[in-house]
């Protein structure tokens, strides 16, 4: 793909559906591996060298079959959403003991002793205020809705449950549909906790709630195994440029739980075939990271990323012997479809249109670069964000918090970390993909061209405006824990 050619449609097409077929790649995990390997593959037929960061870790799997995930009440079993990852495990025979339901407010983690304790996740709206910063103007009313987001602000204190002697956990979803918590691998961000916890909604969870409250007993099983000394690897490659003192970082990572989280790496090997067909300025540094799911077992602080540039300053820094990152390119979830949720109902499903991109640029320069370039995919929101008075999404995190300018493509669908099994219906809108990749191609080409001190200086986030976002939101979680009530 030279500069204004298109994608080779069919040949992206193939790799979406080899990568469907796939099914989930969890961290450290054969499918995992494959996604791993097929690029580090690929690297090597471009001719460039495939340079790779090793981690180690103790895996926790799954259970193989329905009937190692699974609740039994005395009326009868009630269906699972998903387990809580790197919860624990029970074995297949499971745990008994009587269910001790806990207020969402102020939960008194003690009363659930030698019990299974029971505990309510309201799923929330967020005002997008608090997420993302614009560089126009801000509409106020604006709000975002991710389990994401629920399951880590609001899902039960594990560690809390453990020390408090509980011998499990139950966490009913509320106000989300039945379709929408169907493994929902969440949150994903934790050590492992060694007590086991799973998720329902809808009906099964008001049963759940239900037999709680009447202290009645169940049976929790998690049959999820553990895999001490899984290794996986972070694999890197660079374009050489004629002035290799500077460099470009283009980042994504290799684990997910479907079709979309994650098929950035698609994106990657496109800007890695323009970076071998031409010559260019800059470095190009392709980084496939891995850890994005596993992030306690490869980062010690941030995204996975983070740990690959702490590795290699020579990459990056830009001091005495050290290349510098002139600026960087994220790219995760090509082509996401959107979703449509209606609480209401509890019916849930894809769109048939693109979801709204969350597309940031990390400097104003770097915005008014990237805004000409961007193609509209057709789903109805071409809005480049700056990142929000908290938080950053996604892998282009490190980079942002190394004043890095950048841009990120972290478009966050309801389904983004849903497992969905091998041979699923696709999650991509193939149009949308190839403009989202001819846009990071034409980006590439004009960040190479651009003079160093145009990129201007990466935003800052002022204590005053992360202290105030952080009050509003802990009033907001506070408001949706009162909230919840019998069913």
């Amino acid at each position: 793909m030279t500069h204004g050619e298109t994608v080779d449609r069919d040949q992206l097409l193939s790799a979406q559906r080899r990568l469907d077929a796939l099914g989930p790649r969890l961290t450290g995990s054969d499918a995992h591996h494959a996604v791993v390997e097929e690029v580090a593959r690929e690297f090597a037929e471009l001719g460039l060298e495939v340079h790779r960061d090793s981690h180690t870790f103790e895996r926790w799997d799954l259970p193989r079959s329905a009937d190692g995930l699974r609740v039994e009440l005395p009326t009868g079993p009630v269906q699972v959403s998903s387990a809580f990852p790197y919860s624990g495990i029970t074995g297949p025979a499971g745990i008994t003991a009587p269910l001790v339901y806990l207020e969402a407010k102020r939960p008194s983690w003690s009363k659930a002793k030698g019990a299974v304790a029971v505990i309510e996740v309201p799923h929330i709206d967020l005002p997008r205020s608090l997420l993302v910063s614009e560089w126009g103007p801000m509409v106020t009313d604006e709000t975002l809705r991710n389990p994401v987001l629920s399951a880590t602000l609001l899902g039960p204190k594990l560690e809390k449950a453990r020390k408090a002697g509980a011998v499990g956990v139950i966490a009913v979803w509320r106000g989300i549909a039945l379709d929408n918590a169907l493994g929902q691998y969440l949150p994903f961000t934790q050590p492992y906790h060694d007590i086991p916890a799973l998720w329902v909604a809808g009906d099964e969870g008001a049963q759940v709630v239900a037999a709680a409250r009447s202290g009645q007993q169940a049976t929790l099983v998690l049959d999820a195994t553990l895999h001490p000394g899984t290794t996986t690897d972070t694999v890197w490659a660079v374009a050489p440029g004629t002035s290799p003192e500077e460099t470009i970082l283009v980042i994504t990572h290799s684990d997910g739980t479907n079709g979309v989280e994650e098929n950035g790496h698609l994106g990657m090997l496109e800007l890695a075939r323009h970076a071998v067909a031409q010559p260019h300025r800059r470095s190009y540094v392709f980084v496939l990271t891995t850890g994005h799911l596993r992030i306690p077992a490869v980062s010690k602080h941030g995204q996975a990323t983070s740990t690959w540039l702490e590795a290699h300053p020579e990459m990056w820094k830009g001091e005495a012997g050290q290349a510098r990152a002139v600026a960087g390119i994220a790219i995760e979830h090509l082509g996401a479809l959107g979703d449509i949720e209606d609480t209401t109902t509890g019916s849930y499903s894809l769109d048939a249109t693109p979801e709204p991109e969350l597309l940031y640029a990390t400097s104003r320069e770097v915005h008014d670069i990237a805004a000409p370039l961007w193609r509209d995919i057709g789903s109805g929101d071409r809005r480049i964000v700056a990142p929000g008075p908290v938080i950053h999404f996604g892998e282009g995190e490190p980079l942002f918090e190394r004043k890095i300018p950048a841009v990120a493509l972290v478009t966050a669908p309801q389904y983004l970390l849903a497992l969905r099994e091998a041979d699923a219906v696709t999650h991509v809108d193939l149009d949308a993909m190839v403009k989202q990749i001819e846009s990071f191609r034409d980006l590439l080409d004009a960040f190479d061209a651009t003079d160093s001190a145009a990129f201007g200086s990466v935003v800052s986030r002022s204590v005053f405006a992360k202290f105030s976002a952080l009050l509003k939101l802990m009033q907001i979680l506070k408001r949706a824990k009162t909230a919840v009530r019998l069913y």
